[in-house]
């Protein structure tokens, strides 16, 4: 896996209970089988979730 995938922040946000939690987890399965090409692809996506993700928190508070 590449780095983001790899690091620990994206293990613990996968146990998460949450539809964050779930959709680190789909990411996650789908970069299993993936090759190089996906993989810069789901990096992307992970990131892109991920900061939408924060913005969201943002707006809440």
């Amino acid at each position: 896996m590449t780095r983001l995938l790899g690091s620990a922040h994206i293990k613990t946000l996968a146990r998460e209970e949450s539809v964050r939690g779930v959709l680190v987890r789909m990411v996650i399965e789908q970069a299993e089988d993936a090759d190089s090409d996906e993989m810069v692809l789901l990096e992307k996506a992970l990131q892109l979730l991920l900061t939408r993700f924060q913005a969201l928190e943002g707006n809440a508070s």
